[in-house]
């Protein structure tokens, strides 16, 4: 097996728990010639790269490994074969996902684009967070918004949000995603109050919670840190972990074939879109510009094929 570290630089902070902006993540290939994408967020509670290819190496993988060895069987099988991941598939299009720092002109700017939500990265200080939308708002009054707390405020905090949030900004909302961490007594006091929710249960399977059926609760499904759950339930929204194009594809070839397999037409928009947050690189550039609509690039498997060929494979037996 193979590996390539690799570095995203993005254009401003990207979650509640960290102002880092260089992101490190990995590319693996196993002997197959699949590919797939590590992309850990400690802050978030996954394993560390390190952590990650080492557990790979000594073949005891870990949950970003294990999904990154799912994503290299099928991209490698497809590779052999000669045929693209995408072959008579349908991609959602994606939100807007905006860094905390993002103008209210790029705002407008990716709306003549075509996007028609966004998704904010919330900050626990509420009162910035409504400011913040109040004033996103204005500047695309036909957008819905998705809100992502990242679990940074506890229950109380996020009914407050919730009671001080305008009813003219409530009804723009699509979803309010991991407010406070998930607990059904908790998340019921949230849904009672109008909240409209969004769960993300992160890559930690052993202490992941099993949501009630009873709760009004979408799903957010990321193919990296997890298999699509067999939930017959709850809406399915997929989004990347925001990490290298080779990652942000699986996700959304897991999107497509998820879609497709429901006979679901008309997907919901999912979170697909994510190299808009980075500088640009030559994986990012043939992912297209400012669009709700990825454009996939050409080649086998997942694609990038006269780009892989390029970058430095280590073997991962060197590490």
């Amino acid at each position: 097996m193979y590996y390539h570290p690799y570095s995203l630089l993005a254009h401003g902070s990207l979650n509640a728990h960290t102002s880092e902006v260089c992101r490190k993540g990995a590319l693996i290939k196993t002997d197959s010639g699949g590919v797939a994408c590590i992309h850990p967020w400690p802050e978030l509670g996954d394993a560390t790269l390190q952590e990650e290819l080492d557990a790979l190496r000594s073949g005891n993988p870990l949950p970003l490994g294990r999904r990154a060895l799912d994503c290299a069987k099928i991209d490698g099988q497809h590779r052999q074969d000669g045929t693209n991941l995408f072959t008579d598939l349908i991609v959602p299009k994606s939100h807007a996902t905006l860094p905390a720092c993002v103008s209210p002109a790029t705002v407008r700017r990716m709306a003549q684009h075509g996007f028609t939500m966004g998704k904010m990265k919330a900050s626990a200080h509420i009162h910035c967070t409504i400011e913040r939308l109040s004033l996103l708002a204005c500047m695309v009054p036909d957008w819905k918004w998705r809100l992502d707390f990242n679990s940074s405020i506890d229950v109380t905090e996020a009914l407050r949000f919730w009671k001080q949030l305008p009813n003219e900004l409530k009804e723009l909302i699509d979803f309010i995603e991991d407010p406070c961490p998930y607990t059904h007594t908790s998340w019921l006091r949230l849904t009672e109050a109008g909240m409209p929710l969004a769960l993300d249960l992160g890559s930690n399977e052993s202490s992941q919670p099993k949501m009630r059926t009873d709760l009004n609760v979408t799903r957010v499904v990321k193919p990296a840190r997890e298999k699509t759950p067999n939930d017959e339930t709850h809406t399915m929204i997929f989004t990347s972990v925001m990490d290298h194009p080779i990652g942000q594809l699986w996700a959304a070839y897991e999107a497509a074939i998820y879609y497709k397999e429901k006979g679901i037409d008309h997907p919901p928009l999912c979170g697909l879109a994510t190299h808009l947050l980075f500088e640009s690189n030559p994986f990012i550039e043939e992912l297209g510009t400012c669009s709700p609509t990825l454009n996939l690039p050409q080649g086998t498997g997942l694609g990038f094929d006269h780009l892989l060929e390029k970058i430095n494979w280590l073997d991962i037996n060197d590490l």
